[in-house]
């Protein structure tokens, strides 16, 4: 179920990686924001909520599959999430560099985020072997609004190539997400009406005032520069 909070997350996020990438050398112009576009593989198919790839791929590459995929769901939902990760990154074949799970708690002020990558674990069967893990949880956490953001894990980096397939040039790097950075994300998705009172149930307004704030979300803060 799509709900204002899970569109807030990922497109925070997302603003997040386009602002990081104009400040290197305008590479926000060299990466395809592809959305939900479903990809259908053995029978299955499956749709993100964001997924990226770069507009110029490596005359071997396929462009069939993205490069980096964001899912995202509530928190209770975090097993169906994993599976999803496992999916994008191994039922690719290693087209997919890196799946990043968003939970977001259904009635706690917490978020987090875990960024999944496809490891090598070669068997005496198998010496190829690779295994999707998580290489990295950040949590956003706060007990009440009057209280301060706690970030754990920070700061969120990830690999350059996953992105753009190609070395970095001077002036690019890695996309890194810093404490003020995650808190940022943190606090777009807790403006989110249900989130006003932390361990409220969600009434029929907050339920009405949900849909309405799916679309009208205003991220102008993140605007790029």
């Amino acid at each position: 179920m799509t709900t204002a909070a899970h569109e807030q997350a990922h497109h925070a996020l997302n603003t997040m990686f386009l602002r990081k990438c104009a400040s290197m050398n305008g590479l926000h112009l060299e990466l395809q924001v592809m959305g939900q576009v479903a990809i259908t593989s053995n029978g299955v198919t499956k749709k993100p909520d964001q997924s990226y790839r770069p507009t110029v791929l490596p005359q071997t590459r396929s462009d069939r599959w993205p490069t980096v995929v964001i899912e995202c769901a509530y928190s209770q939902n975090r097993s169906k999430l994993a599976e999803d990760a496992r999916w994008w990154l191994l039922e690719a074949g290693g087209a997919v560099k890196t799946a990043l799970n968003i939970t977001v708690h259904e009635t706690e002020r917490e978020v987090t985020i875990e960024n999944w990558e496809s490891i090598p674990r070669g068997t005496r069967q198998d010496e190829n072997k690779k295994v999707a893990e998580i290489t990295q949880r950040v949590v956003m956490s706060q007990k009440t609004v009057n209280d301060p953001i706690r970030v754990t894990g920070y700061p969120l980096t990830l690999p350059f190539e996953h992105f753009f397939l190609r070395p970095a040039n001077p002036g690019e790097g890695d996309i890194v997400l810093d404490n003020s950075d995650m808190e940022t994300i943190a606090k777009l998705v807790w403006n989110i009406p249900r989130f006003k009172m932390p361990g409220t149930k969600l009434t029929t307004s907050l339920r009405s005032a949900r849909k309405r704030e799916q679309h009208s979300l205003n991220i102008s803060t993140l605007a790029m520069e």
